[in-house]
């Protein structure tokens, strides 16, 4: 049997094979790397106390620090929401019972996430507190993105897209009501959607194009082709993609000439792509096995040599990055014949590179897929034991 994953069960490569999910409680691993993503970790010093309040400084009691959720592990780190176990964070449920959930974004107060199982765009306070179905019944919801003011998601296809001609597209509302659903344009199965630069890029994964579109519907345009792209991320002159080929590959924002920047195994199950300043980040896991690999390149000389992270990667899948440190997600193995595996993992390391293993955020998951960070936390998604099932996941962990 073949590895299935997660994100891609549609996709022409992976057909037949489904995703699966059973998601314990999540915690660091204390033997594996616990501390920052650098390596270092607290002495417990004064200067790791908590910040000044209104009465002044505030103490912790550092011989509480393997169990104090506010000061765990060092003074001043808060586990935001979750437990203190043996110094370190253990990870928060913002919102259970998710049929399938693919994608997600965040703004200050909120995660939005796709869940491909029942088609519904999805907000959910990142305290917990609240989960709210702005938009269902959108069949295969996959990607979702922000412009400040507006959601955007696409999906593989919808009621009265034409039936057996599989067309799906990508749509839009004004936040926060969600009031005013409309579809922004028809795409081929819309794998994937990022906003940037006043256009709406996505995957047009049955057609074999990469697209950008105003989010008023104009000036559409195919900019980038490959075999069945997926995952696309967008900076201020590329837009960078994962299609079934032999290297991730980027366009300029108008279209021109692909460059390729780095591997990707053909036949590879495709993962997610991630960018900053400097660098441009994607993960994938080998079809034929379970082995995955997390890889970056210099975006100003994609022919420099790659940063690869992690040597034990497993089916590697989302990436996310903030200004020190990489985060990304393993799926793990497993397939429609076993769906109780749960060995996926959430991972972190420098962006320069791990120095030995990676730190581990969370382990003995059961395929975490997409990933993101704010400030202060990890946000990731699980998929559930089997397509179609109703027990998938949010869930955030404090920074280490």
């Amino acid at each position: 049997m073949k590895r299935a994953h997660v994100v891609l069960l549609s996709l022409g490569i992976l057909t037949g094979c489904a995703g699966l999910i059973g998601v314990p409680d999540l915690t660091f691993d204390e033997g594996d790397g616990v501390g920052a993503p650098d390596g270092s970790t607290s002495d417990g010093a004064a200067d790791d106390a908590s910040p000044p309040g209104d009465g002044g400084p505030t103490t912790c009691d550092e011989s509480k620090l393997q169990t104090d959720p506010k000061n765990c592990g060092r003074c001043g780190h808060d586990c935001l929401g979750g437990a203190c176990n043996a110094g370190v964070c253990e990870s928060v449920l913002l919102s259970g019972g998710l049929e399938n959930p693919v994608d997600l974004a965040l703004d200050g107060a909120n995660v939005y996430v796709t869940a491909r199982g029942n088609g519904a765009v999805l907000r959910v306070a990142k305290d917990g507190s609240k989960t709210d179905v702005l938009v269902s019944g959108h069949d295969e919801a996959r990607g979702v993105t922000l412009d400040g003011q507006n959601l955007y998601w696409s999906n593989l296809e919808f009621a009265g897209d034409g039936g057996d001609d599989y067309w799906g597209g990508v749509w839009g509302c004004t936040l926060p009501a969600c009031a005013d659903v409309h579809l922004v344009t028809l795409a081929d199965w819309a794998a994937n959607v990022r906003y940037s630069n006043g256009f709406l890029y996505f995957a047009e994964n049955n057609n074999g194009a990469v697209v950008r579109v105003k989010p008023d519907g104009s000036m559409r345009a195919d900019v980038g082709s490959g075999n069945k792209p997926f995952s696309v991320a967008v900076d201020g002159t590329h837009v960078y993609f994962q299609a079934n080929a032999d290297d991730l590959r980027r366009v300029q924002l108008d279209g021109g000439s692909q460059e390729t920047v780095g591997p990707l195994s053909y036949g590879g199950a495709l993962g997610f792509v991630a960018v900053d300043d400097e660098r441009v980040y994607w993960a994938y896991g080998e079809y034929e096995s379970p082995k995955g690999f997390v890889y970056s390149a210099l975006k100003s000389n994609p022919a420099a040599p790659k940063v690869s992270y992690g040597t034990d990667n497993v089916g590697s899948l989302g990436v996310a990055v903030d200004a020190t440190t990489l985060y990304w997600t393993n799926e793990g193995t497993f397939d429609e014949e076993n769906s109780s595996a749960k060995d996926g993992e959430v991972l972190a390391c420098p962006k320069a590179g791990c120095d030995g293993a990676p730190v581990v955020l969370a382990k003995g998951l059961t395929a975490p897929g997409a990933i993101a960070v704010d400030d202060a936390a990890v946000y990731y998604l699980v998929f559930g034991t089997r397509r179609g099932s109703a027990d998938g996941e949010l869930r955030k962990i404090a920074k280490p």
